[in-house]
């Protein structure tokens, strides 16, 4: 098994592939070998992303690796990455008759389809201003109604429904953990918090609130103000990127 953090990682490929920490070291034109040593060892911090690349190199990690090793690290992908990606999944999502998502780790939304326009009331246009903008699902939580006209409750079951702004809190806190001190999570937090309402929602809502007892699954109803719509309910479905765990599908299906 893996170890959890980014300098274990490292550690577990070097010693899979066999490799010292000198030649590692050598691989990438350190002469310094305790540097290697110290990262592994969590004595530093977060090395850049130019250093992961090397480091990465020099493992000659696949490209399943490579992914696991950088969600790992909490190392968002580059706009070149997520360009390769998505053209990979755009077919799977606009061909998807039902709702459908594509995030990063950092709930990043990268692309979504018209079956979601549709169904959450989004304004026509924010299908292509998705790709330019890359909102953030936690933004949604204080999303106006003229922008999402729609009330959302969600949870493992009908039965164990949250509405959406204390269940999406609580789900970013807990998928989070850990991040807390990323420079992408104090920028969106920074940001958010300025708002009023999001203000008094992440202070008052804690990770425990919302339970779910799967991490890919949960179950969704969607209403429409004065049943301007029939009241839509979903099972959806999330599942990682086995080429790059950082990248995220969410796929959903109407509950019968």
């Amino acid at each position: 098994m893996l170890t959890a953090t980014l300098g274990g990682l490292i550690k577990d490929y070097r010693l899979k592939k066999r490799l010292s920490q000198m030649e590692v070291s050598l691989r990438i034109g350190w002469k310094d070998t305790s540097r290697l040593s110290k990262i592994e060892q969590g004595r530093v911090g977060k090395p850049t992303r130019e250093t992961i690349d090397k480091v990465i190199k020099a493992l000659d990690l696949s490209e399943q690796e490579k992914g696991e090793f950088l969600f790992t690290g909490g190392y968002l992908p580059t706009d070149q990455e997520i360009k390769k990606v998505i053209e990979a999944v755009r077919d799977k999502i606009q061909n998807w008759p039902h709702p459908a998502v594509f995030i990063d780790f950092s709930w990043r939304c990268l692309l979504i389809n018209q079956a979601t326009v549709e169904t959450f009331g989004f304004p026509r246009d924010f299908i292509n201003q998705v790709p330019i903008v890359k909102p953030n699902l936690l933004e949604m939580v204080i999303a106006p109604k003229t922008f999402m006209p729609v009330d959302i409750f969600k949870g493992d079951d009908e039965k164990n429904l949250k509405p959406f702004p204390i269940a999406q809190t609580a789900q970013f806190k807990f998928e989070q953990t850990g991040r807390e001190n990323d420079s992408w999570y104090k920028k969106l937090i920074g940001k958010l918090t300025k708002n009023p309402e999001f203000r008094k929602i992440w202070a008052s809502v804690d990770q425990s609130i919302y339970h779910k007892k799967l991490l890919d699954y949960e179950y969704k109803e969607i209403k429409w103000p004065n049943n301007e719509k029939p009241e839509q309910k979903y099972h959806v479905f999330s599942s990682r990127l086995i080429t790059d765990q950082r990248f995220q599908l969410t796929l959903y299906l109407p509950a019968k």
